[in-house]
């Protein structure tokens, strides 16, 4: 039997515990900045068509398509700088061993779709994988990554990838009585985020005012496990496997949480580039469009537990509902 990632919300990824602040989403250092000054593509798709036939587009959320740059043919006779982070089940990067993951393994089958040789790993704190691009450490973030107004601003996303939901884990029995996401900003509730993911920002737009960052979300779920904080935001995938691996933890993901904030309802899991990388970028998101199409990304979800009907498409659009 297939485990089901499916929840009824959805997602995307200030004292920080064991690292210092690098932002994926603001506070990008003035060197940083400016390598992201090359904005995308003046011309955007009609918003108010789109609307219509029911997609929303997001604002700057498309990227330069008429471009000529020599980013892919660089990558190939080069090789792809791809970033990776360990969180299972995204990756799972251990010594001496092949790495595995759904992103791995989604990578990896573009890379073989685009005739990429030579893939190497730059392995990295999640919170260093923006900066780590715009300064041409990486090529590609490898971890999937969503969109939101202020990454729109930075870098571009590759068509996408797949999806899942954004959930809420608290103590087992939910002691603090967390039934609706606006509890969690109610005094006496401490709250655990990774840095630099979208589930930060929204705690930090919603004032919550006693939150603890994480560079990984091992050491979240350890401090949750430990009573040193209450709940945690977190993407579905890695919160199950937790849960599962670690059956005395005495967590649990709450179900049935009431008004789910934009913020965190996520949008498709993608990869990203840096906006002068537009044919590395198209060619991306080419590949991704064949290998779902052509039940590739379908099989790779399956070989990782999840289900492919429910895995590839935001849950308003998937066609098995």
């Amino acid at each position: 039997m297939k485990m089901k990632f499916l929840a009824q919300n959805k997602f995307s990824k200030t004292a920080i515990i064991g690292f210092a602040t690098i932002g994926l989403v603001v506070g990008l250092s003035p060197t940083i900045a400016q390598a992201a000054t090359d904005a995308p593509a003046a011309v955007q798709p009609d918003k108010e068509y789109f609307k219509k036939l029911g997609w929303d587009i997001e604002a700057n959320s498309s990227p330069d398509m008429a471009c000529s740059d020599t980013s892919l043919k660089r990558v190939i006779s080069r090789g792809l700088k791809l970033g990776i982070y360990q969180d299972i089940p995204f990756f799972n990067i251990q010594a001496g061993k092949e790495t595995t993951g759904v992103d791995w393994d989604i990578n990896m089958a573009v890379a073989k779709y685009l005739g990429i040789k030579n893939v190497k790993s730059v392995v990295l704190q999640w919170p260093e994988m923006v900066p780590s691009l715009l300064s041409k450490k990486i090529d590609i973030i490898g971890g999937n990554i969503h969109g939101n107004p202020d990454r729109y601003k930075n870098f571009a996303f590759t068509a996408p990838a797949w999806w899942y939901a954004t959930v809420v884990v608290a103590q087992k029995g939910n002691p603090k009585g967390i039934k609706a996401w606006a509890d969690l900003t109610k005094p006496g509730i401490k709250l655990g985020v990774v840095a630099g993911t979208q589930a930060a920002a929204w705690a930090k737009d919603a004032k919550i005012a006693d939150v603890s960052q994480f560079t990984t979300g091992a050491l979240q779920f350890a401090a949750l496990a430990a009573g040193r904080i209450d709940a945690v935001v977190e993407a579905e995938p890695p919160s199950v496997v937790f849960i599962t691996e670690n059956p005395k933890a005495e967590v649990q993901i709450l179900k049935g949480m009431k008004d789910v904030p934009s913020a965190v309802w996520a949008n498709y899991a993608r990869y990203g580039t840096r906006f002068q990388d537009c044919t590395l970028n198209m060619a991306y998101s080419r590949a991704l469009g064949e290998l779902i199409m052509h039940g590739v990304i379908g099989r790779i979800l399956e070989k990782h537990g999840f289900a492919a009907s429910e895995n590839i498409f935001e849950p308003e659009h998937n066609p098995a509902f």
